[in-house]
């Protein structure tokens, strides 16, 4: 009797992705809430259908709002706050470039700039700049208050949304793949974030992190979370079964 041992390995199972816990919750006060910004004390929203932004309580009451008057935009997309003023990015049309709109708190204007790409989406501001993200070519930028390109990098999601600053990292939301993004500043992907875990079928679109924790909205059904993200090491566990055949 001949005895044959054959070793059978499994691949390696690995999980990069972190986990999204939620602390609280409230509907956006606007249809498509696709850009969010943090001034230190409230969030303001950029909603898309009504194109206005909207000063929130942390647990969604409307302090204040204003709709921009010309020269400002359609379509609004994402926003910043740069310690002082909000900054929106408003679209006319899928085929034309966006453009960045300053205004002060209250709605007035103080100035803008018209970006390369076409389709840009989501912004926020790292203490010194802006970073934009362009749906379009799948990029995010680097740029000034006056609309000079810095610095760019491509990013491997489709439909780069909305982006926030923690002080070290940019964030942006990945729509389509139902992901908060973390990266470097020159491109280099440090962790995913799965949204799957608050809803199936959400589609994480505005983004700001207010010095503790983020705020992600759920375009899908209109409402703005309050979420911790947790890192998860990178875990490989290689499995091995022995089988013993006896002829």
């Amino acid at each position: 009797m001949r005895v044959f041992l054959i070793v059978v390995f499994l691949l390696p199972v690995v999980n990069i992705a972190g986990s999204v816990n939620v602390l609280s919750s409230f509907y956006s006060p606007d249809w498509f809430p696709n850009g969010l910004a943090w001034d230190g004390n409230y969030l303001w929203l950029l909603g898309g259908h009504y194109d206005t932004f909207y000063k929130l309580s942390t647990d969604g009451s409307v302090i204040s709002s204003f709709t921009p008057s010309e020269p400002g935009g359609k379509n609004g997309d994402g926003a910043a706050f740069d310690g002082t003023n909000l900054w929106g990015m408003f679209i006319e049309h899928t085929s034309y470039p966006g453009e960045v709109y300053e205004y002060t708190t209250s709605g007035t204007y103080v100035s803008s700039f018209m970006c390369s790409e076409i389709w840009e989406f989501g912004m926020t501001w790292d203490g010194n700049n802006l970073w934009v993200s362009s749906r379009s070519a799948q990029m995010i930028y680097q740029m000034s208050k006056t609309g000079t390109v810095l610095s760019s990098f491509s990013v491997p999601h489709a439909n780069p949304m909305d982006m926030a600053w923690n002080g070290t990292h940019l964030f942006y939301a990945a729509k389509d793949d139902k992901l908060i993004v973390e990266v470097t500043t020159d491109g280099v992907i440090i962790d995913t974030y799965d949204v799957t875990s608050i809803s199936s079928d959400m589609k994480p679109t505005a983004l700001t992190f207010d010095g503790n924790n983020f705020w992600v909205s759920d375009q899908e059904h209109n409402i703005i979370y309050e979420v911790e993200l947790f890192d998860v090491s990178l875990q490989q566990s290689t499995f091995g079964r022995i089988k013993t055949l006896f002829q």
